[in-house]
């Protein structure tokens, strides 16, 4: 029973993170700024090749992931019965035999079609920990999502506290206090680094 239960709240977890993952690799995939900046792949058939208006790893990595939990979630709703959630039977991208990623979408889209089927896998979650017909699907999918958060982590933005008034010698109000092993040791402007010691009492 406890084999069990840690498995399903391993499982759990990683599913979880799906929308928030496809959510944060759409976003770089539709990225004018990043498709730029990188060595785009680019589109040949004219004369000249042009460069692709996204990243197209991203969004073909965002693709596998969905395809994957597509049909996996087929595969349980085999299992399970009942009532599957609608974007496993008809929002994705068609391939000829079997789903290949995520319709055309925005990526907030991607997040609201992900957790509507991450909702109902989770829900599932006892009926898949004994269904031993499933083999390594789960496992797979874990391993999945799993390589996807270590190719494309999700930086949170670090919190910096600035203070109200501008830099007097910049003008941005980016000044933030510098702390040392007595508590306040000054101030510093993140824009234009001019630092201010902290006069004795």
């Amino acid at each position: 029973m406890q084999a069990e239960r840690s498995w399903s709240e391993h499982f759990e977890w990683h599913l979880r993170q799906v929308p928030f993952q496809l959510l944060h690799m759409r976003e770089l995939a539709e990225s004018a700024v990043a498709a730029q900046d990188t060595a785009a792949v680019k589109v040949s058939g004219g004369s000249e090749q042009a460069r692709l208006p996204y990243r197209v790893d991203p969004a073909d990595d965002a693709d596998l992931v969905y395809a994957t939990m597509i049909i996996f979630g087929r595969e349980v709703a085999e299992k399970v019965g009942g009532a599957s959630p609608r974007p496993l039977r008809e929002r994705m991208w068609r391939g000829r035999d079997e789903p290949q990623g995520l319709p055309l979408c925005t990526p907030s889209e991607a997040f609201e079609l992900s957790t509507e089927i991450v909702t109902w896998l989770i829900a599932c979650t006892h009926q898949i920990a004994h269904d031993g017909t499933l083999n390594d699907a789960p496992d797979d999918l874990i391993d999945l999502i799993r390589q996807m958060r270590g190719r494309y982590p999700r930086a949170e933005p670090k919190f910096k506290a600035y203070r109200p008034r501008p830099c007097p010698t910049c003008g941005e109000r980016t000044i933030r206090p510098l702390w040392g092993p007595d508590g306040l040791a000054g101030a510093i402007c993140d824009t234009c680094q001019r630092t201010w010691e902290k006069k004795p009492a």
